[in-house]
């Protein structure tokens, strides 16, 4: 979009400086893990209050926004053409990033000769504070909410004061969208804690064996980005490199948290700058962050071909089939908090059935390297659908 419509936003302000800030965090924070062990283990309690507090404000965030999107375009004369077109799109989008994935998880072999003692790693798996039941429950509180959302949305339109409602929900999005930023001021300090953790926990050691691994679903998120969606940009007329250029500080902020949903709030604020129509993208995006997630679609399918390669399972046509069906489903889920998506192949390998589940935790153990990929593709990707469609329907909405 022109850049008459830029204007000065939040982001071209503190989170331009927070990637210098988050970098020395990132050294400062190995350094510490490395030389400084047993104290770092200590560090992981900062994060994890962080991103409690954090859910607290956008998770209503989405909710509002989702309530707000789905009512404010339902009340538009082309709201069926949008949604069919949103609809496709996630599909397509979806269905690419899951062959991809399994396309990468062939051709690569990540699980093949890895010459990894599986037993060494076990212990992992009982220090990860989003496994078991409470995990599995955010999971579908998550699910439900997105679904009121949608219906709340719906309902609103019957309402004679609807403008009043709406009004009242975008005053709160809005003190909410401040909390939060101030929030942010607090990254470098959770980045460093982060990091030392890991570190501290996992090191280098633990990495080395499983490098092919990681090494893939960064490639694959690479090939997604560059290769799948600057052909869809280019087919829309949109300048992929300029794109991203223009919300290269909402992508440090996912960089720096591993979560895509950190940098939600953000950026609705940044393509309403540049001229996108906030009708369209409130309605797309906050649904792209359940049903438009290829960074976790890559993801889930390069784990299970990894584990289908390290024990050696032979699976046949149909399998193949019912595994893409359940990786579509799980790869919904995977939008939470950093490690959802491991919670999400968690999911998967239980409802796929023919993977064993009992040394998950050899990649538990690895996920943190993964974690930024993973959010950074599923943003990226939600950025770019909002964009595309905005674009298609440009000439029949008003800004």
């Amino acid at each position: 979009m022109g850049s008459a419509f830029r204007q000065k936003t939040f982001s071209d302000t503190y989170v331009r400086s927070l990637s210098l800030y988050i970098f020395a965090a990132i050294i400062c924070g190995a350094l510490t893990g490395y030389y400084f062990p047993e104290v770092s283990k200590k560090l992981r309690i900062v994060s994890y209050y962080f991103f409690q507090v954090l859910e607290l404000l956008i998770v209503p965030v989405i909710f509002i926004a989702t309530t707000y999107g789905v009512s404010y375009v339902f009340s538009i004369q082309n709201a069926f053409r949008i949604t069919v077109q949103m609809i496709c799109y996630f599909l397509l989008i979806t269905t690419i990033s899951i062959l991809l994935g399994l396309g990468f998880g062939f051709l690569l072999k990540p699980g093949a000769d890895t010459g990894i003692d599986i037993a060494s790693v076990g212990k992992y798996i009982s220090d990860s504070p989003v496994i078991g039941y409470k995990g599995l429950l955010y999971i579908n509180n998550y699910m439900i909410l997105i679904l009121l959302s949608i219906v709340g949305g719906i309902v609103i339109n019957f309402f004679k004061n609807k403008d009043k409602i709406l009004l009242l929900l975008d005053n709160g999005r809005e003190m909410l969208y401040k909390l939060i930023k101030y929030l942010y001021f607090l990254l470098p300090i959770v980045v460093f804690c982060n990091i030392a953790y890991s570190i501290s926990v996992y090191g280098i050691n633990t990495l080395l064996p499983l490098s092919k691994l990681v090494a893939t679903v960064y490639l694959a998120c690479i090939v997604f980005i560059v290769g799948i969606l600057g052909i869809v940009s280019y087919l829309f007329k949109i300048n992929l490199w300029d794109f991203l250029i223009s919300i290269k500080e909402e992508i440090v902020l996912v960089l720096a948290t591993s979560s895509s949903k950190t940098a939600f709030p953000m950026i609705f604020e940044k393509m309403e700058s540049q001229g996108y129509n906030r009708k369209i993208l409130r309605f797309i995006i906050p649904l792209g962050y359940n049903f438009n997630l290829a960074g976790a679609c890559i993801y889930l399918s390069i784990a299970c071909i990894f584990l289908v390669q390290l024990y050696n399972i032979h699976l046949d046509y149909t399998d193949y089939i019912w595994l893409f069906i359940v990786v579509s489903i799980a790869s919904k889920t995977a939008s939470g908090v950093p490690g959802s998506g491991f919670l999400a192949l968690v999911f998967t390998l239980d409802k796929f059935g023919k993977i064993p589940m009992s040394e998950i935790a050899l990649l538990y153990s690895i996920d943190r390297f993964m974690n930024e990929a993973r959010a950074v593709t599923n943003f990226i990707g939600i950025a770019i659908g909002g964009a595309i469609i905005s674009k298609i329907n440009q000439k029949h909405i008003n800004i």
